[in-house]
């Protein structure tokens, strides 16, 4: 086993919603995903975040509980309520949006640089908003890998990175059954 520390933030959006862009219905286990990641080196651990409803449903109560369980750090925030006048009636339309996810996973991805907690970041996104903390995290001397599925990958992010690894090319070994 390498040295080299490792820490893996995974943006449970973003894969969630590209996943099946790839390839329809495709689930991601992410044991083998974090395992196939870290490639020999020593894990500090790794971190998931995404959205929940408001109540949560029993659906992802489950699927956070498991991840919990199987030592990855999930951090949930809720989805918030966000109204609007449609354009082609009178009606108020409302729809549920993220807020708050890449922030939290931003900052956690730079306090832990800044702790000197890890070697490389490897953050399971696609999203250029990350550009910004990327680069920062490079600049403190620390590497940063990105992983995401092709479809889910902005270019300025994919050559930011100090190595892109395309989640297409390792989906039969990511793949839940």
């Amino acid at each position: 086993m390498s040295e080299e520390r490792v820490a893996i933030f995974i943006d449970g959006s973003n894969i969630f919603h590209t996943a099946p862009k790839f390839s329809r219905g495709f689930k991601v286990h992410y044991g083998k995903l974090i395992e196939r990641l870290v490639a020999g080196r020593k894990l500090v651990r790794p971190y998931f975040y995404g959205p929940h409803g408001v109540p949560p449903n029993k659906g992802q109560i489950q699927f956070f509980d498991a991840l919990r369980h199987s030592g990855i750090n999930v951090k949930t925030s809720p989805l918030r309520r966000r109204e609007y006048q449609c354009p082609y009636c009178s009606e108020k339309v409302y729809t549920h949006v993220e807020k708050g996810v890449d922030v939290t996973l931003v900052t956690d991805m730079l306090a832990l640089a800044f702790q000197n907690t890890y070697d490389t970041a490897i953050v399971v996104s696609g999203d250029n908003d990350l550009i910004g903390a990327v680069e920062e995290i490079q600049r403190l001397g620390k590497r940063v890998e990105v992983a995401a599925f092709t479809v889910g990958i902005g270019r300025e992010l994919k050559t930011t990175a100090d190595l892109y690894i395309s989640l297409d090319e390792i989906a039969d070994e990511i793949r839940l059954t």
